[in-house]
């Protein structure tokens, strides 16, 4: 479509993109043609009657192709918005989910109540988001980041520079569960354990949408056949913390109760709370220890 304008592109994207299962079709290519544009979504109403140059046509038209093959929109432009940051995404690791806000949300409002200079620990960081939203919320709070993948923690160091939070958000040697904690010696200062760790049942991986069955890594993903193999090896080793007070766990749809169990065996005395998200799912279970 030579010499077409914003207005026209869009509304060819979001045709193809229908065609193709898509359901957010028109705020995909809206945010396919701002980042071929290199403008912010917000200026595409202004820009509507404006034609748009060969080469940012051409980008459109291969960020389209690729968004009718089901590949998130979060790796295709590059970056993603959470808890009002802008953050670095690419297929290294899991894109941001809203509910994950509601993760956040309540560790901040736990954390801030505490009144003190805590020391957080964010195991399985993938993007960083969460130690980078809960360090950019609490200035006095020091950051641990652990992740079983080095790409995801290359993806979470651009973002910690990004937001040039390096000196509070600290990364650790890739490892799996508390095991980078314990390797550094830092596991004795640690007080607070936040989590967002793979929850979805292996068998229902299949069933997931394209964007994430296809594309999104599934290390990031797989919970085992239960869902909850990370909650059965993370509570547990949570004993080997001597100044823990405080765990935040984000759990899958359903599991919240059989996370409580889970950790009530190692913590038995534990005050427990099981915090919805927006949509009304049973999305966060809090331990006070």
């Amino acid at each position: 479509m030579t010499g077409a304008t914003v207005a026209q592109l869009i509304t060819q994207g979001t045709r193809e993109l229908k065609a193709a299962g898509v359901d957010s079709a028109h705020f995909d290519a809206s945010n396919l043609l701002a980042a071929a544009l290199g403008v912010e979504l917000r200026h595409i109403p202004v820009l509507r009657n404006d034609p748009v140059p060969p080469a940012a046509q051409q980008l459109f038209a291969e960020h389209l192709e690729r968004r009718t093959q089901r590949e998130p929109l979060q790796y295709i432009i590059g970056d993603t918005e959470f808890y009002g940051l802008r953050f670095k995404c690419d297929v290294h690791a899991m894109a941001p989910r809203p509910e994950t806000e509601t993760l956040v949300a309540v560790a901040i409002d736990r954390i801030t109540a505490l009144d003190a200079k805590p020391v957080i620990a964010d195991i399985g960081t993938g993007t960083g988001i969460v130690a980078i939203c809960l360090a950019q919320a609490l200035p006095e709070a020091t950051v641990y980041a652990t992740d079983s993948s080095p790409q995801a923690l290359g993806l979470a160091r651009e973002n910690v520079e990004l937001h040039r939070l390096a000196n509070r958000v600290i990364l650790l040697p890739p490892g799996s569960s508390l095991q980078p904690l314990l390797a550094v010696h830092v596991h004795e200062s640690v007080e607070i354990i936040v989590s967002n760790p793979p929850y979805v049942q292996t068998a229902q991986i299949n069933q997931l949408q394209p964007e994430i069955r296809d594309f999104e890594p599934r290390t990031a993903l797989d919970g085992g056949p239960d869902g909850l193999h990370c909650y059965h090896q993370l509570l547990p080793e949570c004993r080997q913390l001597p100044q823990l007070g405080l765990i935040i766990l984000e759990v899958g749809q359903g599991q919240a109760e059989a996370v409580c169990s889970i950790g009530q065996e190692s913590f038995p005395s534990a005050q427990v709370q099981i915090i919805p998200d927006l949509a009304g799912i049973q999305r966060v279970v809090v331990f006070h220890l």
